[in-house]
Order: C-alpha cells, then sequence, then structure tokens
C-alpha cells in the first residue's frame, strides 16, 4: 500500500475552521500530523478531498449542520456506494446491506465537541455503531453513544447532551485555574500555590462530570449499570469472549497495578462483577487527568484470574483487594483505535473508524538549555496531553480515521467559547464528510 496522497493548505487562522488545514508541506513533501509523505497518484486519507470551509454551515435542523446542494449530493451518492461496496449483510434482515462500524474516540479534553459533528456525519451516512471505544473526553462522548444506540434514541441527541455542557465549571477561576494556565516558563512564581497538591490529590474535582453525566445515562437514556450497555442477543458476536460483550468500552489507567484497564472488560481482574458496576465511574476515571484532577479510588476484592503462558499453557495469578487508583486513560491509551482488532478471530465483519483531534504543527518547538524540575514535571504532562497532536498513526489506521483539525486549541482549555465550540463541530462535520467521500473512492474503509 502507498503512502497517502494530500494536498498542500494554509495554516489555519483564528476561528477559520477548515479541517483540511491539518495539512502541511514542507521543501516539497507534506505533513499529515507531522508525519511525512512524499506527493503520489494515488492512494487517499481523508485530507485529500478539499471541500470549501463555506459549504457547510451551522443549522437549526436536528443534526445542526447543512451543506451547499452540490456537496450534500456527492455525500448521499457516496454513501450509498458505501452501502453497496462495503455494507454488512444483516442475517436479521434476510441478508439486507447496511453499514455497521465500531467506533473508537480519541482524548482530547474539551476539543471532544469535534467528535459529535464526525459521528453526527457517520450516522447520517447510514452507520449504525455496533460498539464503541473512548479515552478521556472519548470516554465522555463514546458513553453517550452507546447509550443513544443501546437505548434506541436519535443519535441527534448527542449533539444536545454535549451543548449542555459547562466547561467553566471543571476548573473554577482562582489561582488554580491561573496555576494550570500559565506557560510553563511562569510555575516558578505559582510555587506556593503548588503546595495544594501535597494534600489534594488533585486541583480540581470531577463531581461536575458525574452531576452532569449521570442523569444523561441514568434517567434520560436508562442506562445504570454496564448490565444495561450488554450487546443484545441479536448483536452478541460469537467470535468474541462473553466477557466483552458489551456496548461500549472505556479506557483508565491504573496507577495501582501499573497497567491499562479497559471498562467493564477488566472488571473481573478486581473481583466484581461487571454488570453490577456504573459506567459514569468508569468514565470519570478515564477523564480523571493527574494532577489536574482528583484520581478515582476503586475498592477491588481479592480475586484469582487465569492468564496465558507459554506455549499455550496458563497459570493463576492472585490478585490482591483493596483501593486502587484510576487516572485518565490517555497516560497509557490516548487513541483506542485497536481496541476491538484482537477481540474477533479473523477478518472482523465491518471496520473500525477512529475519530482523532488532529492540529497543525509546521514546526517542531524547540527546549531550553536549562530548565527547573517544575518546568520539566509539567512539559511531561502537557507532553502526555497533547503527543497525539504530533504524531500520526500507521498508514493502515490513517485510513480508516477521520482527522478533525481542532483549531489549536488547548485540551484543558475550559473558558471555550461558543464560537470556539461550533468551529470544533463544524471541523468533525467537514472532517467525517471527506472521509465518507474518500472512503467510496477507494472502494470501503480497511478492516485492520
Amino acid at each position: 500500500m502507498r503512502p497517502p496522497q494530500c494536498s498542500p493548505v494554509s495554516a489555519p487562522t483564528s476561528h477559520h475552521y477548515s479541517t483540511s488545514s491539518h495539512v502541511g508541506i514542507v521543501n516539497g513533501a507534506y505533513f499529515v500530523d507531522m508525519q511525512l509523505f512524499h506527493p503520489l497518484d494515488d492512494g487517499a486519507v481523508n485530507s485529500r478531498h478539499a471541500i470549501n470551509a463555506d459549504s457547510i454551515t451551522l443549522s437549526k435542523n436536528p443534526r445542526g449542520y447543512e451543506r451547499e446542494d452540490a456537496l450534500q449530493q456527492e455525500f448521499d451518492a457516496a454513501a450509498a456506494t458505501l452501502r453497496d461496496l462495503d455494507g454488512w449483510s444483516n442475517p436479521a434482515h434476510d441478508g439486507q446491506r447496511e453499514l455497521r462500524a465500531d467506533l473508537a474516540l480519541e482524548g482530547g479534553g474539551v476539543k471532544g465537541i469535534a467528535h459529535v459533528g464526525a459521528v453526527l456525519v457517520l450516522d447520517e451516512a447510514g452507520y449504525r455503531f455496533h460498539r464503541v471505544a473512548g479515552t478521556s473526553a472519548g470516554a465522555i462522548t463514546a458513553s453517550i453513544i452507546a447509550a443513544i444506540v443501546q437505548s434506541g434514541a436519535s443519535m441527534s441527541t448527542l449533539r444536545t447532551s454535549l451543548r449542555s455542557i459547562n466547561f467553566r465549571r471543571f476548573m473554577p477561576e482562582g489561582k488554580l485555574h491561573e496555576l494550570v494556565h500559565r506557560d510553563a516558563g511562569h510555575m516558578a512564581k505559582l510555587v506556593a500555590d503548588a503546595a495544594i497538591l501535597t494534600s489534594r490529590e488533585g486541583l480540581y474535582s470531577t463531581e461536575y462530570l458525574e452531576e452532569w453525566l449521570r442523569p444523561i445515562l441514568h434517567d434520560q437514556l436508562g442506562i445504570k449499570t454496564f448490565a444495561d450497555l450488554r450487546l443484545p442477543n441479536g448483536d452478541v458476536d460469537p467470535r468474541a469472549v462473553p466477557a466483552q460483550q458489551y456496548r461500549l468500552v472505556v479506557y483508565t489507567s491504573d496507577l495501582t497495578r501499573s497497567r491499562l484497564t479497559r471498562l467493564p472488560w477488566d472488571y473481573p481482574s478486581y473481583g466484581v462483577d461487571p454488570d453490577l458496576q456504573d459506567p459514569v465511574t468508569a468514565v470519570r476515571a478515564s477523564m480523571s487527568v493527574p494532577f489536574y484532577f482528583a484520581p478515582v479510588r476503586f475498592e477491588a476484592r481479592e480475586t484469582s484470574v487465569e492468564v496465558p503462558g507459554s506455549a499455550g499453557g496458563s497459570s493463576v495469578v492472585r490478585l490482591p483487594g483493596g483501593p486502587h487508583t484510576w487516572v485518565d486513560g490517555a497516560l497509557l491509551a490516548k487513541f483506542p483505535i485497536h481496541t476491538f482488532d484482537s477481540v474477533e478471530s479473523g477478518t472482523p465483519q465491518w471496520p473500525t473508524i477512529g475519530i482523532k483531534l488532529s492540529q497543525l504543527r509546521p514546526d517542531v518547538p524547540t527546549g531550553n538549555s536549562r530548565e527547573s524540575a517544575l518546568t520539566i514535571a509539567v512539559r511531561c504532562l502537557r507532553t502526555m496531553m497533547n503527543e497525539w497532536d504530533a504524531n500520526a498513526p500507521h498508514e493502515s489506521t490513517a485510513m480508516r480515521t477521520v482527522f478533525v483539525n481542532n483549531n489549536g486549541i488547548g485540551t484543558m482549555d475550559f473558558d471555550l467559547s461558543e464560537q470556539d465550540q461550533d468551529g470544533l463541530f463544524l471541523n468533525g462535520v467537514e472532517a467525517a464528510t471527506r472521509f465518507v467521500i474518500n472512503a467510496a473512492r477507494q472502494g470501503g474503509v480497511p478492516r485492520r
């Protein structure tokens, strides 16, 4: 497979919502999220199809956007082509072909609003989402998508739900707010305020997330535990193990065991029944950025698990109970695109489509010869939260990924304006529109 062709475009200006702007050109070669490609005659990723920034606008219709007539016709034709070429034959509907996909949503803090536009476009194209995996902010969106699918609600519910969130309530104004947002070089001036971390586990609480998300999942969509997110009999894949037959997978980092934890899949290793656990708690753990937000303390029970060994053997390992500290899943897995690849043996019946929040990086930042330990610590945390903005995935992954420009908005920019939110939303719409059109041209979305 040859590297994807990309068209050079200019860097984005303030409030210029063009998703194609995450592609840059340097010395005759192209950069897609800092991945170097030389121009070729064929190959495509979703950055290839140029769309005029004015051809998609906000609308009062349920989806919240509309396209110019010519682009809408091209999109509709592409969706029909995808259904014919890449559709799954549903045995429950006499083999009728339909578009089905698993979803993988990257973390990105406040930038997660961009997921909404992309998901609504995929839904408009006819995709039905079987399972959804998410990390950090992606876990928030994923939980609502999974609940919508399970309850049979309209996917437009996703937009109304995410637009109801008050980002400023995550990080109240004050000296701590200043501490987080000041440039790393000025951090020494605020060391006295940082002393609060010696007595607390995080600068901010995640109580607002629970206050906002629980009514949406529990009351509006009827999802109170992971038992409510079990795949119904008609959707169960006999090739997947029973413990993984859930609509939602949330990634969190277990600091106690120094491992990545996938919920609800890994609840048995903590000695608890997955069906009895609240998805809101899992989502809260997944977005608890270290130092910024207080971690989730999960009380495990002593249990034993069987682990695979060499030569096809296995052994039993005892896992102790007690409190475990769960933090942001992005610490270990920012983009869970491979979540469902290993669940099924052989070639998956349908693709996993990833949604990745990207940004133009036309230059590589330079460092200082001398930096304090505190400055380095802050840079480590920022690198952890933004590493995905500077590194492109493998080519095979890129071909099944919707790249959404984040307009340079930072992960922790909780003072996001309504205009910024609209821009991220439209960027998601534009990126997914191009993805559908290009996927039809290349004959479908790769299964892996």
